[in-house]
This record gives structure tokens, C-alpha cells and sequence, in this order.
């Protein structure tokens, strides 16, 4: 994502993802009544619910014509750029929060905001623009400033014209931050996990990038600025994140360019296009390291993801320890449901225990399925 023309090569190489039943009684439901589920004939009892299985995506081959990799089926994709500064993003049209994205170089954006107000200063005293003047100034200049200001770099001119779309990550919030090795020789790179709303839907997702200085200060228009290269996410809605994080990570790191379009660019000089022949290898390492810092992530703080993203959307969960499902309802319900249990065909739910990783982590159904 460039915003000038004739700014100096970055070091940037697509390397993305290393360094996401009983009787006839009616009930009343969280969100109404609910009426009977109808016994079999005979008054033979209903057959026993059936567990519902792991969240999962179905990666289909995808050929992009000078790259491939695994799309998850029915996702849509759209790219911007080319070579370096090469990018992509895929998501779910059915559930637009379940996205991937990798951009392979945003550049430039303000270090400070002294800079930015000498470049402002400059052109309403000159007359002439500085084309990054809506960048937002990330400071200090480190991978998670980056990403708590990505709602206004996706915003600017430059973003919009490379890819439109591009999530804003509101309210960015790290869990972890783990440094990382990178591809490439500048700047600082780490692997984040992290919180944040994707319109009103409370996400997570594990995001990587590296920063460095792109033009140094020099108490004039057009330096202080920095340069990211290599930027990653894997999102989903913060209660499918952890069944699908696997299946994410598998499709970030599926990508691979051709042959040919690495030819095309090293005989065109791009010198930093060069690390691009390893792009496939480095793709999946960087998926397998993020994907092992996921992994190694405290127990404690995928529950607290959970809890978070109740509160936000005013709910809460309740389980049937007979089949160990979980649901999702308003905020409220189990004390009420509690008083009064014998109208429900499902009696037995209870509260999820405090440190069951396990049931915190699973996906929950809707609470309109109590009955």
C-alpha cells in the first residue's frame, strides 16, 4: 500500500504467516416462548441430542493466475498492489467478521506528530500537497502502534485506493505480544494477539508485522515517516476464534507465487522481490509461528476473550452437562431459568464452570434452541 510514487524500495518480502427430549411441556425460551418439540408417537421419548461438531472451514485450490493457495469455499478475495507491495484479503460474505489479510507493505505513515504538523503547515503555506497527509501518526513506532492505528490508515486516500475494505480493527487491544524473527533486515517485528470490534462484533485474531524508519526527521516536509512490511491478521468472531484458528493459519500460509511472476519481477529489478522465490517456505513458516503462539497462550486469557466479548454484546452462557453444548443468552436468563426449571424440557443447564477452558472455548448455539 503505497500513497507516494518515486518513494525509495522497502525491504519487503511476501512472507506472511512465522515470527484465529423429554415431555411435551412448553418452555419459555431466553428470547419467548418456545412451543412443545413434540413427542415421538406412542410417547416414546425423543432421541438424544446429538454433540454439535467442531467449527471448521473446507480450503478448496484457489488460482489467482501468478499466485495460488487454499481459499476457504465459498469465501470471497480480492487484491491489490503487485510484487512487494503485493496483497491480499479473504472473508466469509456469510460472516464478513471470519477475514484474512496480508499487505505486503504500507509506506509511508508519520513516525510523530510534529512531523505531520510541519506538513500540514508546509501546504497551507505552499499550496502543495504532501500525498500522506491523512496517514495517522504511529508512535512510537513499533508493530502494535501500527495495528491501534489501522482504522486510519485503512481510511486514507492510499488504502482505499490499493484495497478497499480493509477492517479497522476498533479498539485494538493486545493480549500477548511475542517479538519474532522476519524476512526482513529492519525494524522491529512481533506476533500480537488481540481484541478489538469489528463493526459491533467483538473479534480476536493473531496479526504480525514489522515496522521500521522510512525517512528520517529532518525539521521539514516530507520525513519522519515509517514503513511496515510483511502485515498479517487472521480474525474471526471472538467465541469461533479458537476452533477456527487452525483452518485460518492453514490458508494464510497455503500462498504461493508463480514461477514466472518471480522471474518477471527480478528482471524488472526489484531487488527486494527476490526473497519472493521463497515466498511459499516462508508463508507457511510464518503460519506455523503464529500459530504456536496462539497455542502457547495462557489458558486464563481465552476465557477472559470470552467473558469480554459477553459483556460487550450483553450476554452470558449456559451449558447441558449431558451433552456438553453450549449456548448463548441474554444476560439474565439463568436466573431466571433457575427458578424455575420444570416449565423447560432442557432442566438441567447449568452456569460454565470458572476454569473449564474447554467449554468457555466452544462455540456456542443459539440460546433460542432451549426448549
Amino acid at each position: 500500500m503505497r500513497v507516494r510514487c518515486g518513494l525509495r524500495a522497502a525491504a519487503v518480502v511476501l512472507a506472511m504467516s512465522v515470527a484465529l427430549t423429554g415431555c411435551g411441556l412448553s418452555g419459555v425460551g431466553p428470547r419467548g416462548p418456545v412451543p412443545p418439540a413434540g413427542d415421538m408417537p406412542g410417547g416414546a421419548p425423543r432421541e438424544a441430542p446429538v454433540p454439535r461438531a467442531e467449527l471448521s472451514l473446507e480450503l478448496e485450490p484457489y488460482d489467482g493466475g501468478y499466485f495460488t493457495l487454499l481459499k476457504p469455499v465459498g469465501w470471497e478475495i480480492v487484491t491489490g498492489g503487485a510484487y512487494g507491495g503485493f496483497g491480499y484479503m479473504m472473508w466469509d460474505p456469510q460472516s464478513p467478521s471470519r477475514r484474512i489479510f496480508y499487505i505486503g507493505e504500507i509506506v509511508p505513515f508519520y513516525a510523530s506528530a510534529q512531523q505531520k504538523e510541519i506538513d500540514r503547515q508546509y501546504m497551507a503555506a505552499s499550496g502543495f500537497p504532501v500525498e500522506w497527509h491523512d496517514m495517522p501518526v504511529v508512535s512510537p513506532l513499533t508493530p502494535l502502534e501500527l495495528f491501534r492505528n489501522f482504522s486510519g490508515i485503512v481510511a486514507s486516500q492510499g488504502a482505499q485506493a490499493y484495497m478497499p475494505g480493509l477492517p479497522p480493527l476498533d479498539g485494538f487491544d493486545a493480549v500477548s505480544v511475542t517479538p519474532a524473527s522476519s524476512a526482513l533486515p529492519i525494524g522491529q517485528t512481533d506476533i500480537i494477539h488481540a481484541t478489538f470490534l469489528d463493526g459491533a462484533t467483538p473479534c480476536q485474531g493473531q496479526f504480525m508485522a514489522t515496522v521500521a524508519e522510512f525517512m528520517p526527521f529532518m525539521n521539514g516536509p516530507g520525513g519522519g515517516t515509517g514503513i511496515a512490511g510483511m502485515v498479517v491478521g487472521v480474525m474471526a468472531p471472538v467465541p469461533e476464534f479458537p476452533e477456527l484458528a487452525d483452518d485460518l493459519l492453514a490458508a494464510c500460509g497455503s500462498f504461493q507465487f508463480s514461477e514466472a511472476y518471480v522471474q518477471e519481477g527480478l528482471a524488472q529489478g526489484r531487488e527486494n522481490f527476490a526473497g519472493i522465490m521463497r515466498a511459499g517456505q516462508t508463508l507457511r513458516e510464518t503460519s506455523e509461528m503464529v500459530a504456536r503462539s496462539y497455542q502457547a497462550s495462557e489458558p486464563s486469557s481465552d476465557i477472559a476473550l470470552q467473558q469480554w466479548s459477553d459483556a460487550m454484546l450483553g450476554n452470558e452462557r449456559v451449558y447441558d452437562p449431558d451433552t456438553n453444548e453450549v449456548y448463548e443468552v441474554p444476560n439474565g436468563f439463568y436466573d431466571t431459568y433457575d427458578l424455575d426449571r420444570g416449565r423447560y424440557d432442557m432442566n438441567n443447564l447449568q452456569q460454565l464452570p470458572a476454569g473449564d477452558v474447554g467449554l468457555w472455548t466452544s462455540a456456542p448455539l443459539s440460546g433460542d434452541r432451549i426448549h
